[in-house]
């Protein structure tokens, strides 16, 4: 199989997302966000490939200023101010760059490059081989020799220290780079992270055991999509992506037509809350009530009490448990030990998560769906403020 670190982020992320981009070769929509990203790693790629006589600081604005994406790949903005505010982020993060970098110290190995990484799954058997792809930002040589890999971030988030050293995407990077060059030492390559927002550069290094375990968690990765149904996993990421109006978590919000056998789905809905919320108050109204006629049963103790419509008994029931090792010593003679044992689902789960990775992995695979149930399940969140999330 042929992967990327995005194409493997995405199926994490989704797995329907991966379906979408890598399977079917749907071109994912690009966002505000994404274009912006895009675009400030372009004008960066051109400012070093002027190495080495460095454009001046009004000559990376003035490139910056002219190619400004009004139209980009079915992007198109909608709003003037925001469209102006991300002008002006982007010329404050260029001169803060400029300012922090240049003179450039370092000699410039590779701008945007791409890299080609096979994975043996098992050395035995050669069909079980992987591809692995990237692109990566920079390769710097630096001052005392050692190599530098810079990937740029145009997120609104800086990553932490803790973060950086477990960032996949950085590993991945580093076993591009090692493919490249063999004789690396990883001692003498740095892995960095350039926050381009903030200005800030947060670095990491790794080990030969380090690239290791990104390689099995690789192939662990592809095993899931081999044996994925692509079901959506919705997430705080959905309002970044750009298949929302075709998934099927999301695609209603965009639709038009909702009639079905002559009924507008979307007033039922709607009804249905109404409903809930009356609903909700009646049942909080006939607790209340409850709560009083216990109050007055248990005062007066009386097992009945009666009003014109009806009435109510008070009964007592008890919680029993019993200890498992009497209890076993009685049945198991008996063969009746074993009917009694179940799997209690939310004890497993809280198990599954205190037990290594490896016997997850083998617990799942003693998984059996004896039964699928369908649920439909509400949430009374409005229209206007799922739209506002999705912002």
């Amino acid at each position: 199989m042929r992967v990327s670190y995005s194409s493997l982020e995405n199926f994490k992320q989704c797995p329907l997302k991966y379906k979408y981009s890598q399977i079917d070769k749907l071109k994912e929509p690009k966002s505000k966000e994404a274009v912006f990203g895009t675009y400030i790693h372009k004008v960066l790629k051109w400012f070093y490939q002027k190495d080495p006589h460095f454009p001046t600081l009004d000559a990376l604005l003035d490139y910056y200023k002219e190619s400004w994406p009004k139209k980009s790949e079915g992007f198109e903005w909608q709003d003037p101010e925001e469209e102006n505010s991300y002008f002006k982020e982007g010329i404050r993060i260029l001169e803060e760059y400029y300012k922090t970098n240049i003179p450039h110290q370092t000699s410039i190995l590779d701008l945007e490059t791409r890299f080609e990484v096979t994975i043996d799954e098992d050395p035995d058997k050669p069909n079980k081989k992987h591809i692995l792809t990237g692109i990566i930002d920079r390769i710097d040589k630096l001052p005392d020799g050692r190599m530098e890999i810079i990937d740029y971030k145009t997120g609104k988030r800086i990553a932490s220290q803790r973060e950086t050293d477990s960032s996949a995407q950085l590993s991945l990077y580093a076993i591009g780079v090692k493919n490249r060059w063999p004789r690396t030492d990883l001692k003498n390559l740095s892995l960095s992270l350039y926050f381009l927002k903030f200005n800030e550069k947060i670095q990491s290094q790794r080990t030969e055991e380090d690239l290791e375990k990104s390689k099995e968690e690789v192939i662990k990765t592809i095993h899931k999509i081999e044996k994925s149904s692509f079901e959506p996993r919705p997430s705080p990421l959905c309002g970044w992506c750009g298949y929302r109006n075709i998934c099927p978590i999301w695609k209603h919000l965009y639709e038009i037509e909702n009639q079905i056998n002559g009924e507008n789905v979307k007033e039922k809905i709607d009804e249905y809350f109404k409903l809930k919320e009356k609903k909700e108050k009646i049942e909080e109204e006939l607790c209340n009530l409850k709560n009083c006629i216990e109050d007055y049963s248990h005062e007066k103790g009386l097992k009945r009490v009666f009003g014109e419509n009806g009435y109510f008994s008070r009964t007592v029931h008890n919680k029993v448990s019993y200890n498992k090792k009497q209890l076993k010593e009685v049945l198991e003679p008996l063969g009746k030990w074993e009917e009694i044992l179940g799997i209690d689902q939310k004890r497993l789960d809280k198990v599954l998560k205190e037990i290594p990775q490896e016997l997850r992995d083998k617990v799942k695979a003693a998984e059996k769906i004896e039964k699928k149930y369908k649920y439909l399940t509400s949430n009374n969140v409005s229209k206007k403020e799922l739209e506002e999330e999705l912002e």
